[in-house]
């Protein structure tokens, strides 16, 4: 019998039967649509996540003065117990001016990656500073810099420039600042461009300080937050300057890098290990730690595949209840119909002809349900994705795989029964009442 024919008794077999074949369907549609849904909300994070790096900078590569004994930058811990002990003998020292990353360093290091390396940047935070114009007040986080951090943020200068280093090398006390900051200070009567060259005075830890707005760059919030009237944004200053002028040590103990694009970033993250642990070598307590935004990502996105894996086994375990429930309705099935497989057979037909005929019986039962299952899942993990706020990632490769496999759990599950009427008598199939 040709195949479309075998189809065709198998939707007729269903439609006679309509709510016996959905509540046989139940299971692989429930089981699909979990599988579904949990991968798409999965794949729509991992996607979000990727994109948001991205926008940071997945290349940048961070170097930071740590403890040799950090356990958090070194450890490898197989239980909490180890850690445990860890934590216990780890005591914080917090780096001296000989311990840290040097202007020295850097220029030796810039010099030998010259080829290599798209931008440096060296940020300390001076801590926050709050300054008042009348009725008008503003804050913000004063952030010493090196003019690579406008590259590494992809920052976009809507007046005046950036920092340079003559301004870090000769202490020019100037800043640059954010369009909201120039909103909040000046009110709405000043521009961007009417703010350069205005000064502001501010108090850091007792010392007071004037600065001259040499800068005004376009603030971005990140994906998700809320903008609020009094927002923190940072204000930048050379890094020299803030050394000097608030009378801080030199030395840095966080770095930024970037490589070049057709550079690899692993084998540029292992030769800077190298350089900057060489000066590290005879040094007690610090070492240098190297670490980028794109090893955080690759983290994150084999923790969530490992939880989405894991959800997906226990919602798969409906699949094999709704396999159960279509081994059963096919033996149901064949017994409602023995009189006409014994009519089939006494008319020459084969016992693989029948096999076959109730095989694709249980395929198409499976085959409808998983293509249900697959809607739904699809709908629901979108709208659990657009929920979280979270771009939605479908995937088709998932959508594919668990057709297929609601079709072999068709074949699994319907081939005991349609065996047993393969193997059925004609003669007692006939007597069948």
């Amino acid at each position: 019998m040709p195949i479309f024919e075998n189809v065709r008794l198998a939707l007729t077999s269903l439609r006679a039967n309509k709510l016996r074949a959905l509540l046989t369907m139940l299971g692989i549609i429930i089981g699909i649509s979990a599988v579904i849904a949990i991968i798409t909300v999965g794949d729509s994070l991992s996607g979000s996540l990727a994109e948001e790096m991205s926008g940071f900078g997945a290349r940048n590569v961070t170097l930071s003065v740590v403890q040799k004994d950090d356990p958090f930058a070194f450890g490898s811990f197989e239980d909490s117990e180890d850690l445990d002990k860890a934590l216990e003998s780890y005591e914080y020292k917090d780096p001296s001016a000989g311990d840290r990353i040097t202007d020295a360093m850097l220029q030796e290091y810039q010099k030998k990656f010259a080829d290599q390396l798209q931008a440096l940047a060296v940020n300390e935070s001076f801590g926050s500073i709050s300054v008042v114009s009348g009725r008008h007040k503003a804050s913000g986080q004063l952030m010493g810099v090196s003019p690579g951090q406008q590259t590494l943020d992809k920052m976009t200068l809507l007046a005046g420039r950036f920092v340079t280093d003559a301004d870090s090398a000769n202490h020019r006390a100037v800043a640059v600042v954010s369009d909201r900051f120039v909103t909040q200070y000046f009110g709405n009567k000043t521009t961007p461009e009417g703010a350069l060259g205005k000064s502001f005075k501010t108090d850091v830890s007792g010392i007071p300080l004037r600065l001259y707005i040499v800068g005004v760059y376009e603030y971005k919030p990140p994906a998700g937050q809320t903008v609020t009237r009094n927002l923190d944004t940072n204000i930048y200053i050379p890094v020299g300057s803030g050394f000097q002028l608030l009378q801080r040590d030199s030395g840095y103990q966080t770095v930024t890098l970037q490589s070049r694009e057709d550079v690899n970033n692993q084998i540029f993250m292992d030769r800077t290990r190298e350089f900057f642990n060489s000066f590290y070598s005879h040094n007690p307590n610090f070492t240098v730690s190297v670490s980028s935004l794109d090893d955080i990502v690759k983290s994150m996105n084999k923790m969530t595949q490992s939880v989405k894996l894991g959800i997906s086994a226990i919602a798969a375990i409906s699949l094999l209840v709704g396999g159960i429930g279509v081994m059963n309705i096919m033996m149901v099935s064949v017994t409602e119909r023995t009189r006409e497989i014994g009519i089939r057979m006494a008319l020459g037909a084969k016992g693989r002809v029948i096999l076959f005929q109730f095989i694709v019986e249980a395929i198409i039962i499976c085959l409808i349900g998983g293509l249900i299952g697959v809607i739904l899942g699809v709908g629901l993990g979108s709208a659990g994705a657009m929920m979280m706020h979270y771009p939605v990632k479908p995937s088709l490769t998932a959508a594919l795989v668990a057709v297929l496999f609601s079709m072999a759990i068709g074949v699994f599950f319907g081939y005991y029964p349609a065996k047993r009427a393969a193997r059925l008598d004609p003669i007692d199939a006939l007597r069948y009442e």
